[in-house]
């Protein structure tokens, strides 16, 4: 998923639209907010999934501020995984809801930014403070930083060495394997009766992983995705979708556990905690959770196997995943934008971490409390090179139109690839024929406009 990896030069280009009426917006709401009469904050806090261990860690973070802010109430209102953007869209449409919203990075920022939703942060917080943050440049537009990052994010390939072991299966001597390599693998697990891969595609975030992960792969930057989005090449070409035709191969040949439309993301990394499997594809924070309960003698950890031959076959996958915003209709934009600065303090930093497990999005965090050495290796993966997690890289309608569904579609066995290519490009002409305004930026990105 992100990392500091710059998307700055991309995506600035993207907001010329809405921009103005945005920054205007937020200094007169945050100019015309309660200094010192009892203010509520509302958050729709998204982030347990990510990194379980996040709700605890607020709900602490919230009880400290508010006993050093006595006119301040923060209401935390979690966010479900499912409807994070549709209960957002629904109440933004109408300017009501959250002061603060949690939003998927870049994709899903974009377009809310376009929409005039979002206050641009870097107007609340000073610049001594955002500049120790890291991978802003993600949801950095027209110059201005619009929501806040809390960590680091990366997905890796969790395997169980006992497992591995058993069936005389040896890791890859470097970071990753060639896909040749995996596949015999695969095929040396299941002879053993071992489930090769295990994962939960339910709700079709699965699929959107394996997109970043593999399916990125053919591709050379992630501003080729951005000319299939626009229009200007088509998704049906193989270096988009043709890496279905692998994920249909790994399907069919049974090297995924038989009820992985019956699980959720998390619930089959839960398996692979369990010992059900020999490998899952794990976030950073499901890793920690993994070693905790399956034990770390057992956890090994790798990149996805090699399978595509362009510039993105050689990026890690770190990413910010999810940030937070101001809403331009906040009445207290500056004090919920205070909150969020706390939460980068030396002491909240500190408790993050020994709460999640996940890398601070921050400069200041002192990464010599990183102990494990499978999150050492996280890490190492998270900040080295190249970074893009692709997903976040769309439309939020093309990545719950297409993107997910698709990836449903193949663990399913009710469409062919070829018929997921065809969801992809019709999904595509259809949010453009529905979303002008938004095109209109992401053709700016493109260079197209």
């Amino acid at each position: 998923m992100k990392h500091q990896f710059s998307r700055l030069g991309a995506v600035a280009a993207a907001v010329i639209l809405a921009a103005g009426a945005c920054s205007s917006g937020a200094g007169a709401s945050a100019s015309g907010s309660s200094a010192g009469g009892p203010v509520t904050i509302t958050f729709w806090y998204w982030g347990q999934s990510d990194a379980p261990g996040a709700d605890s860690w607020m709900a602490q973070s919230v009880t400290q501020y508010e006993a050093a802010h006595p006119n301040i109430t923060i209401d935390v209102v979690p966010q479900s995984t499912d409807t994070l953007q549709s209960a957002f869209e629904t109440a933004a449409a109408s300017h009501s809801g959250p002061d603060i919203a949690s939003e998927w990075a870049t994709g899903g920022t974009l377009g809310y930014v376009l929409s005039g939703y979002d206050a641009p942060i870097s107007d609340l917080i000073p610049q001594s403070e955002t500049q120790h943050w890291l991978n802003t440049s993600e949801n950095t537009f027209n110059g201005k930083i619009w929501t806040m990052p809390m960590y680091l994010l990366g997905t890796s390939l969790a395997y169980n060495k006992a497992l591995f072991a058993q069936a005389g299966v040896t890791p890859p001597s470097g970071d990753r394997w060639t896909w040749d390599e995996f596949l015999a693998a695969c095929a040396k697990l299941k002879a053993a009766g071992i489930t090769p891969l295990v994962g939960g595609d339910k709700d079709g975030y699965l699929g959107g992983w394996l997109f970043s992960l593999i399916g990125s792969q053919q591709l050379n930057s992630p501003m080729d995705l951005v000319q299939a989005t626009v229009g200007n090449a088509s998704f049906t070409d193989a270096k988009y979708t043709g890496w279905y035709t692998a994920l249909d191969t790994l399907v069919k040949d049974g090297y995924w556990n038989d009820d992985v439309l019956s699980r959720n993301l998390d619930q089959g990394v839960t398996l692979f905690g369990q010992g059900g499997g020999a490998m899952s594809f794990e976030s950073d924070g499901m890793l920690a959770t993994s070693i905790k309960v399956l034990g770390g003698d057992k956890v090994g950890l790798m990149l996805p196997p090699t399978w595509g031959t362009g510039k993105m076959a050689d990026y890690g996958y770190a990413t910010q995943s999810c940030g937070y915003a101001v809403t331009s209709w906040s009445k207290h934009q500056q004090q919920a934008a205070d909150f969020l600065a706390y939460l980068h303090t030396p002491d909240r930093l500190t408790a993050w971490y020994e709460a999640t497990g996940v890398t601070p999005a921050d400069d200041r965090f002192d990464t010599s409390l990183v102990t494990v050495p499978q999150l050492q290796t996280a890490t190492k993966f998270d900040t080295t090179g190249s970074q893009a997690f692709l997903e976040e890289w769309l439309p939020v309608e093309i990545d719950g139109n297409a993107d997910l569904p698709a990836g449903e579609m193949i663990f399913g066995g009710s469409g062919t690839p070829s018929d997921a290519a065809q969801l992809w490009e019709r999904s595509a002409q259809e949010w453009r024929t529905a979303h002008p305004d938004e095109l209109a930026g992401w053709q700016k990105m493109a260079g197209t406009q």
